[in-house]
């Protein structure tokens, strides 16, 4: 059974007209046919069918690019990765305040230096009990270079004072008081007749062996924050250069006194 299409023409379609089939009364049917059958469509009022025939269908053409792009492999996306927060180390605090010990290092200096800078000033211009240069170059009279000694024994004790006084460029300054009382030490000792016998040692040769110490512990202490150098490393915390300067010092004390007195002092 097919479904008629919505514009074939239907029975009632017929209604009015003459041509209708007609019934007799054995159940024969007797049709007239209409003369025309354009005449149904037009007197109906509905379209004729038409028929359509399927279209042939075109398959598109595709270009084949000479040059294909080449493939990108996608990029994966990063895994995720939890961040791993490490722990902040514990310090511990601590206490720069140094009290009084700036106050007691530059009553140190003054007390180092302004000894060496007032012994030297007395030699050189001959104030009070001092006798000057002459009275050195007696003194050193056994010396090989004691004329030399004599002149250079006050010029180091001048500028080591004055730098330390100010404290300025103070493990060099300690270096050279450490070498002009070394030397003034051993002077003292070997004049005394006592030698290196703390026993036998006068007043004058403690003097001396005390100003050593100073300037030894002046090396070791730095300036401390009343001096010129109290931005440096070494003023408040000297490590390496101290026990450097220190030898340095020794060293030259030594070489002053085997050079300019003539004598081995190992022997």
């Amino acid at each position: 059974m097919t479904n008629n299409n919505y514009q074939d023409v239907t029975p009632d379609d017929f209604n009015g007209f003459e041509d209708v089939p007609t019934y007799d009364e054995g159940g024969a049917t007797s049709r007239i046919r209409p003369t025309d059958t354009g005449d149904v469509y037009q007197r109906s009022g509905k379209a004729a069918p038409t028929e359509v025939f399927p279209t042939s269908l075109s398959q598109p053409t595709q270009s084949i690019d000479p040059d294909p792009a080449p493939l990108v492999a996608p990029v994966a996306e990063p895994a995720y990765i939890e961040p791993v927060y490490a722990e902040e180390p514990v310090t511990t605090a601590v206490d720069a305040r140094r009290g009084t010990i700036d106050l007691g290092l530059l009553i140190l200096r003054f007390v180092l230096g302004g000894y060496l800078v007032f012994h030297a000033i007395q030699t050189f211009f001959q104030l009070g009990a001092a006798e000057g240069i002459a009275g050195l170059e007696a003194q050193f009279g056994a010396y090989t270079y004691g004329n030399v000694l004599a002149v250079v024994v006050p010029t180091l004790e001048l500028a080591a004072g004055v730098f330390i006084v100010l404290g300025l460029l103070s493990p060099v300054a300690a270096m050279v008081a450490i070498a002009v009382t070394g030397f003034m030490a051993a002077h003292t000792a070997a004049s005394a007749g006592t030698g290196f016998n703390p026993i036998g040692w006068g007043a004058e040769v403690w003097l001396t062996m005390i100003l050593l110490g100073i300037a030894l512990a002046h090396q070791f202490t730095g300036p401390g924050f009343y001096a010129v150098d109290s931005g440096r490393g070494w003023a408040r915390r000297p490590l390496a250069s101290s026990w450097i300067f220190a030898v340095l010092g020794i060293a030259a004390a030594a070489l002053m006194w085997w050079f300019g007195t003539g004598i081995n002092p190992i022997a």
